[in-house]
């Protein structure tokens, strides 16, 4: 089933071109950050972009068999200090041959507070902007990595997340949205947090996954249309039977019969351990994204 709002009334004012104001980008020397970098730039002509990075404090080596002499641990120290600037100085570089005007940051953390320092500095900003590597890469400690910054930004920064799969090369703002609707709180948070996006975008579409399931709303996705529709934004709304398949699956092929560059959806409707672990629609979605995914919680 697929229907329309009624029609937006006219504007008092010329639509200005969406963005968000503030955006935090995680980088790192890979090429899922790089790309990452360039969609946030993309959403903010304005330059008001900043690059956080990590450089990595090693933690005091103690035993209980015997002391790590001082100097040996100043030596440990030193090199830290040098790989963090060395990779500090390679960025820099990186941003100067790209035209880049993005604040690079540098953070010096221990391992293990990664996620902690992203989410904290991810609280002065609009949105936190993720490079997503694919499963087959082989550097397992990058995986790992962008799965707890992704997790610590969407649960503990108060903000959304934005995540930007590595293939995908998009260098403007999104014209095509799809929002995947269902009425839960993650939901609506992410609508409202994609706010800036949607206003701009060119068609908005409402989809939801009829898959047998019980839902709140008696015909789900029109009050939230409605709602949008006041926004001055022409939004539609889809409902389309899973007929077996898992919802991310539909999901995604829905993005691609839109042509949709971008997928607003809330992050997490349970358990984040119980998901990662025995399946869920956030979980597999990150697996599979071809477009940029909005998440919020």
């Amino acid at each position: 089933m697929l229907h329309t709002t009624p029609a937006r009334r006219a504007r008092k004012h010329p639509k200005a071109r969406p963005a968000f104001e503030d955006l935090l980008v995680y980088l790192d020397d890979s090429a899922a950050a790089a790309n990452a970098l360039a969609y946030a730039e993309a959403l903010n002509l304005d330059g008001n972009v900043s690059a956080l990075m990590f450089g990595f404090i090693p933690d005091y080596p103690a035993s209980y068999f015997a002391e790590v002499p001082l100097d040996a641990w100043l030596v440990v120290q030193e090199q830290a200090e040098q790989a963090a600037t060395a990779m500090e100085d390679r960025l820099k570089k990186q941003l100067a041959v790209r035209g880049s005007r993005a604040e690079l940051r540098r953070a010096n953390v221990a391992l293990g507070e990664e996620g902690n320092t992203l989410a904290m500095q991810g609280r002065y900003a609009d949105i936190t902007v993720i490079g997503w590597s694919p499963r087959s890469d082989e550097d397992r400690n990058r995986i790992d990595l962008q799965k707890k910054l992704f997790e610590a930004a969407l649960f503990d920064s108060g903000r959304p997340v934005l995540l930007v799969p590595q293939a995908f090369k998009g260098a403007d703002v999104p014209k095509r949205v799809l929002v995947a609707w269902s009425p839960e709180r993650e939901s609506v948070r992410a609508v409202n947090d994609a706010l800036p996006v949607l206003a701009g975008a060119e068609q908005v579409r409402i989809v939801v996954v009829n898959n047998g399931a019980a839902m709140a709303e008696r015909n789900p996705g029109d009050d939230m249309a409605r709602h949008l529709a006041r926004h001055d934004m022409t939004v539609d709304v889809k409902h389309v039977p899973s007929n077996g398949e898992s919802i991310h699956t539909v999901l995604l092929n829905e993005a691609r019969y839109l042509g949709a560059d971008l997928l607003v959806m809330g992050g997490y409707g349970h358990s984040r351990t119980g998901e990662w672990l025995f399946g869920g629609v956030t979980r597999d979605i990150l697996n599979e994204a071809h477009i940029p995914l909005l998440m919020s919680h």
